[in-house]
């Protein structure tokens, strides 16, 4: 440690002269300045391997290393500081730098646990919204390739014979009725299956999709859609099922008589936000366990958005999703 500091200061250097968060190498290179020793080396005990790493996330074995200094509590290990041996000439030295640093060490731990917890928390939930949009995919061409074509294929057999017994006066209305109801049938499997995962958003894009789903809605639905080509497929179909869900929660239970829906994609962001004039007191997460609006919180910070809902008691809802975008 250079003559003209005072371990008060070289304590004073380890809050205030690293950077906050900084990374491992970066605290090394900080704590070789500050104690004047070029060659310092800094480990951290890594708790769930029961090792210690180096700064490069390395294994190393401590009895390799000149002098040793440990750092940690009588319960727990926190890290090691291999060092200039003429540091332990000075008391100052193990009675207070080396109580910081443990401190010191011990928070930049637990922040890189947390990260690393984090992004592995967000790579998980990526990857189940993922599966389930795959699951959906499935389920739409099964429908689609399936059931729909053999109900099909039912209906054409039932409109012949409706034909042929037009003038059967008891087995008229019978196979009248029994046509109707496989027609009406068919067509909430297809209204299910476009649910599910509408072939025209994987076809066509976002904006034909919304503007397809707008059509179908028992709500009138007022649209401004401007969304550049190259977007993201997770991304489109995120915002999509944002708009489904919010209009479909409009439908259901805000007793509004019209629908305003924007996405606008501008400055590195695609903003959904859907308006109603309904009656409020929507909530997008008072229920965890919910599939509607509280289901939509998944897949939006999966993809690092962000949702707000807005909806004072009387005064409409207002929903906003905002997703950071990549072009492709």
């Amino acid at each position: 440690m250079p003559a003209a500091t005072t371990w008060y200061e070289a304590i004073g250097q380890l809050f205030h002269g690293i950077p906050d968060l900084a990374t491992p190498d970066v605290v090394q290179d900080s704590l070789r300045g500050i104690l004047d020793d070029p060659t310092l080396e800094l480990f951290w005990w890594d708790w769930e391997h029961e090792r210690y790493v180096d700064v490069d996330g390395r294994e190393v074995g401590m009895e390799s290393h000149r002098t040793v200094t440990l750092v940690g509590y009588e319960s727990r290990k926190v890290g090691a500081i291999a060092h200039d041996p003429r540091l332990l000439e000075r008391p100052e030295f193990l009675e207070s730098f080396v109580p910081t640093m443990r401190i010191a060490m011990e928070r930049d731990r637990l922040h890189r646990d947390l990260v690393r917890k984090i992004d592995e928390l967000k790579a998980s939930r990526a990857r189940l919204v993922k599966v389930a949009d795959d699951e959906r995919r499935r389920l739409e061409r099964n429908l689609h390739d399936g059931a729909q074509q053999r109900l099909t294929i039912v209906l054409l057999a039932l409109r012949r014979l409706e034909q042929r017994v037009d003038a059967d006066a008891e087995l008229a209305p019978i196979v009248g009725t029994a046509r109707q109801e496989l027609q009406d049938a068919i067509e909430d499997l297809r209204e299910l299956a476009r649910g599910l995962h509408p072939p025209r958003l994987a076809q066509y894009g976002l904006a034909a999709a919304v503007r397809a789903a707008s059509l179908r809605s028992s709500i009138p639905i007022e649209l401004d859609v401007r969304v550049e080509q190259g977007l993201p497929d997770e991304v489109g179909v995120a915002a999509y099922y944002v708009c489904a869900e919010a209009v479909a929660n409009t439908v259901k239970h805000a007793q509004a008589s019209k629908v305003v829906l924007s996405i606008v994609q501008r400055e590195g962001s695609l903003i959904v936000d859907v308006r109603d004039d309904g009656i409020g007191g929507a909530c997008v997460d008072c229920d965890p366990s919910s599939t509607g609006l509280g289901g939509l919180i998944d897949r939006v910070e999966a993809l690092d958005g962000t949702i707000e809902v807005v909806s004072p008691e009387g005064e409409g809802t207002r929903l906003v999703a905002v997703f950071p975008v990549q072009m492709t």
